[in-house]
């Protein structure tokens, strides 16, 4: 199988090894269906807006060919608008490729990005996070 996390989910001791249906919460059915059509088909056709739902899905089911795709996608589609859920989301999987390419893009638009809508939806943590990045990138120089 093309997927580790499939092969010891499918063919070890887990309990759904034994069950017939699985049931995929918290993911849309066209990322989903992206997802299943790239596992078996290895193509990646989707609006930008998926990008960041399926570069979940292959996260967490460890397919780094398919995150590879997805932030090929994400990087043409990121946008002032967009970007602070991006680096969100970013921080939320602890996934620091796509942290390192939504920064980079931040550090080029800091003004547009602070004045977000996206932006002031941040908790603590993450602002702290992106304003310790952003300062490592230079971005408080005098």
């Amino acid at each position: 199988m093309r997927c580790a996390v499939f092969r010891a989910m499918f063919l070890g001791n887990w309990k759904e090894s034994n069950e017939s249906e699985q049931i995929i919460e918290h993911h849309s059915y066209d990322a989903f269906f992206a997802f299943l059509k790239y596992f078996y088909t290895n193509e990646v056709d989707l609006q930008s807006d998926l990008a960041l739902e399926l570069f979940a899905l292959a996260h967490f089911y460890q397919m780094t060919d398919l995150q590879k795709e997805c932030l090929k996608i994400i990087k043409r589609g990121v946008t002032v608008e967009n970007a602070a859920s991006i680096y969100d989301k970013a921080v939320l999987l602890a996934a620091e490729e796509l942290k390192e390419l939504v920064l980079k893009f931040c550090m080029e638009h800091l003004a547009g990005i602070v004045n977000s809508d996206g932006f002031k939806l941040w908790n603590g943590d993450v602002a702290k996070d992106f304003v310790l990045h952003a300062a490592q990138q230079g971005a408080f120089k005098k």
